[in-house]
């Protein structure tokens, strides 16, 4: 069986999954709400997931802004 390759996904869509999750599952009957809160919890893991692989690093304080990246 192959390997299926990572996909890169934005952590603000991320975000944004986990609200419209918990959104619906408040909003939504029984059926639908339980599987959108659990795709609001699978979401969540993995923004929290991609916090801890990848954390944001801090930028010196003694870089100019045209130095400093992104």
């Amino acid at each position: 069986m192959p390997i299926v390759p990572t996909v890169e996904v934005s952590r603000l869509v991320l975000l944004a999954l986990v609200a419209v999750g918990a959104l619906a599952a408040i909003a939504t009957p029984q059926p639908m709400s339980s599987f959108a809160g659990g795709f609001a919890v699978g979401a969540g893991a993995a923004f929290v997931v991609s916090f801890l692989s990848n954390p944001r690093r801090a930028v010196p304080a003694d870089r100019t802004d045209q130095e400093r990246p992104g």
